[in-house]
């Protein structure tokens, strides 16, 4: 290792130009694909308040056709009544929540405050038992309050501070869309990139809310499905798709069918963006996608590096020439440069995952079309530093060495040695 961190040394001292546009290529290489990398990570990690990601199952939609000549179509989120059909008492399902599919633009109004923009959201009672949001004052409405449709409210914590200033927050009254509600809770900032879970204030919901239900099906309810350890999602899914043939029973009378679109759907579909109304999910269209995307962002690099270090063999020829010479064989020639390469490729790799990691976590313009809302926001580094990134770093920071040095250095195992030895 020594020896080699000195050749490295000699190379940069005697080809500066070469060595270190070598080393910037690298990382540069390595943070653009990191970056894409992460903004993958973010949509699939589990993270407050989405810790339950790797359990989690979303029913969000529901597509109606007519049975007939008419042909029509209607496609939405679903009403309490359809929610249950397909959604309640489900095996291997350890809770469920309904709860409104998208989040609202509201004004609230405080004792400090002038009247400032917020998201709010719908939830029953069930939701706080799935996605953590940790108390910091007071509780969450009962599911009594939740069904009696009672003007209370869970709000975040900046949400409390600036409308409420530093008085006591549990208790307190503020206007919600010129509406008296009593906030009984409040909770930790959350992130939008949570897409499922997040809002800065959440209301209850019930069925007899007419703003979520437009007819006897369809609306603007999900069910968020909080699977039991170890139990296989297509179980589940096997048996919504059973409900779905109950509720085709049901609508048949009224000339309607149901398409299934293989609900619910896991964290990876709702991530991808997928997953609608009236689509089929096509995981393989998305991975196919990123597939390619990291293909061209190693193979590019990869062809530029490779040349950079041809030139950088160039002046060392007369040195391998005289280790073939000395009975250096074929395939540690080819291993030396490989493993040297490899170092300055991790090297490389660490200082482009490291600026990965810094925009990754500063600029929210990344992530602007991953919430409902656009608007951009942050996530925290546990959402995009983890072992997957670590290793997945290092994995492409091997192939890269890999598709570069492989060539240069078969190239140089063959060279003759009195040839080298003699060349200038």
């Amino acid at each position: 290792m020594k020896t080699k961190l000195i050749q490295i040394l000699y190379d940069m001292r005697h080809q500066p130009v070469i060595a270190w546009v070598t080393f910037i290529a690298t990382a540069l290489s390595i943070f653009l694909i990191m970056v894409v990398v992460m903004m993958q990570q973010v949509g699939i990690t589990p993270f407050a308040p989405e810790s339950c990601r790797d359990r989690l199952l979303l029913g969000a939609y529901l597509h109606l056709t007519d049975i007939g000549d008419n042909q029509g179509d209607s496609s939405a989120g679903l009403t309490f009544h359809s929610a249950r059909i397909l959604y309640s008492d489900l095996e291997g399902v350890e809770r469920v929540s309904y709860f409104c599919i998208y989040k609202d633009d509201s004004d609230v109004k405080g004792q400090q405050s002038d009247a400032f923009a917020v998201q709010s959201r719908k939830v029953d009672a069930e939701f706080f038992n799935i996605f953590d949001h940790p108390l910091v004052a007071g509780r969450y409405f009962t599911p009594d309050e939740a069904n009696s449709l009672l003007p209370v409210a869970v709000i975040t914590e900046s949400t409390a501070r600036r409308a409420l200033g530093d008085t006591e927050w549990a208790g307190a009254k503020i206007l919600i869309d010129q509406k008296d509600y009593t906030v009984v809770g409040v909770v930790n900032d959350n992130s939008t990139l949570a897409t499922t879970a997040s809002g800065d204030v959440f209301l209850p919901i019930a069925d007899s809310d007419p703003s979520v239900q437009w007819d006897e099906y369809l609306g603007a309810i999900s069910a968020a499905l909080l699977v039991k350890e170890g139990v296989d999602f297509q179980s589940v899914r096997d048996q919504v798709k059973a409900r779905y043939a109950t509720l085709d029973t049901e609508l048949a009378p009224k000339g309607q069918k149901t398409v299934y679109h293989e609900a619910p759907f896991d964290q990876e579909t709702i991530a991808s963006g997928l997953h609608g109304s009236n689509t089929t999910p096509d995981k393989n269209s998305g991975r196919n996608m990123r597939l390619a995307i990291y293909a061209i962002l190693l193979i590019v690099p990869a062809i530029n590096l490779s040349s950079m270090l041809h030139s950088r063999m160039h002046r060392r020829i007369s040195e391998i020439g005289v280790r073939r010479a000395f009975g250096c064989t074929r395939s540690r020639i080819i291993a030396d440069i490989i493993s040297e390469n490899f170092i300055v490729t991790l090297i490389g790799g660490i200082v482009g995952v490291t600026l990965g990691v810094i925009f990754a976590s500063t600029y929210s313009g990344l992530y602007e079309n991953m919430d409902n809302f656009g608007r951009g926001d942050t996530p925290a580094i546990n959402a995009i530093v983890n072992w997957t990134t670590i290793l997945t770093a290092i994995g492409i920071c091997f192939l890269l060495n890999i598709i570069s040095a492989s060539i240069p250095a078969w190239q140089a195992s063959r060279l003759n040695p009195v040839n080298a030895i003699n060349s200038k």
